[in-house]
């Protein structure tokens, strides 16, 4: 064998192994380098490759087959479609559903009518903040209107509260949440506009 730093050959002797990699170190008496075997057969990295059509766009690329990830999956999804499952029936009326639900709106035993369910009811459930269960139903009721989430004194949108414009407390315990979370006792505000009118230093 030859060195690969002095090719000079039958002067290489070993010198146990590698700490890293457990490869067998070799020495050069010639030139006195302390090298691996790695290095006597080095990987070939002089090997071209070959260029080949993708198989979704035509491009020319050194990938096996597509050219990008995008055109892998375009040509992947139509080869190999997507199954579409049998329709779902509601278990109670037999109403067509979606297909991750068991019994559709009318039916379902756990759908709440918040015409009927007071903010007593609430409070007498909640076992810690006694309205946050009826501010998470005010944030839902305003995101279904379609209103824009932007606070209606100063304009700011990156983040809005919402706020109640006549206080929850202030209400009646047998009023209906519905009533209380009413669009027009709902109004947008930024957390600095929304401390100031809980503060008294704003009014609406």
């Amino acid at each position: 064998m030859k060195c690969p730093f002095c090719d000079t050959s039958g002067k290489l002797i070993k010198k146990g192994t590698c700490p890293h990699s457990s490869l067998p170190r070799l020495k050069c008496q010639a030139c006195d380098t302390t090298f691996t075997a790695k290095t006597l057969y080095p990987r070939n990295k002089t090997q071209k490759k070959v260029e080949k059509a993708c198989l979704n766009c035509g491009k020319h690329t050194i990938n096996p087959k597509y050219c990008c990830v995008s055109c892998a999956s375009s040509h992947t999804n139509r080869i190999y479609k997507k199954k579409i499952g049998s329709p779902k029936f509601c278990k109670n009326c037999q109403n067509p559903i979606a297909r991750r639900r068991t019994f559709c709106d009318t039916c379902n035993p756990n759908k709440v009518d918040w015409m009927k369910r007071t903010i007593a009811d609430v409070k007498a459930t909640a076992k810690y903040q006694l309205t946050a269960q009826i501010r998470s139903r005010a944030r839902y009721v305003y995101s279904r209107s379609h209103l824009p989430e932007v606070c209606f004194i100063c304009g700011y949108d990156k983040h809005v509260e919402i706020c109640h414009v006549r206080a929850i407390n202030d209400f009646p315990n047998d009023t209906p949440v519905a009533i209380v979370n009413d669009l027009a006792n709902l109004v947008a505000l930024c957390p600095n506009c929304h401390w100031e009118f809980d503060n008294g230093l704003l009014t609406l």
